[in-house]
Parts: C-alpha cells; sequence; structure tokens
C-alpha cells in the first residue's frame, strides 16, 4: 500500500492514497471520500465520490498529473 500525506498550514488535513486490491482510494483524515474510476466502465478516469460535500478533480501541472480535493466548495489541496 502506498501512503502520502499532505498537511495545510491553517488546519491540519492529512490526504492519503491508498491502494485496496486493484483500486486507488483517496481518505482524507481517516474518511475514504473517492476512490478511482475502474477501467471500461462509465467512470474510467475519473474519480467517484465516496461521501457527500466532496470534489476530486485530476489536473495537470507542468505535466505532472496532480488531484485538487475540495470540501463543501473550499479546496483543500
Amino acid at each position: 500500500m502506498s501512503v502520502w500525506r499532505l498537511r495545510m498550514t491553517m488546519k491540519k488535513v492529512e490526504v492519503e492514497f491508498s491502494e485496496a486490491g486493484n483500486e486507488i482510494v483517496v481518505v482524507v483524515d481517516g474518511l475514504r471520500i473517492a476512490k478511482r474510476g475502474r477501467p471500461g466502465t462509465p467512470h474510467a478516469k475519473t474519480w467517484v465520490l465516496l461521501e457527500p460535500g466532496w470534489t476530486v478533480r485530476g489536473v495537470w501541472e507542468g505535466g505532472v498529473y496532480a488531484i485538487e480535493i475540495e470540501h463543501n466548495g473550499v479546496r483543500i489541496h
């Protein structure tokens, strides 16, 4: 399992990316908020939300893939 942690300056928020079988899951402060859509499905190459109020988007920044995370309209990453 791979885990990355990020911390915000205003409020400490822990963001983890974990692998559960063949799925990649985004976990914020211990809450599973999104998983990567499986290939061959309508959700392929997108983030499937698991909790209301959260938004996860994949973006390209300087040729590197990154994600943006929002909770109730407030960006945390």
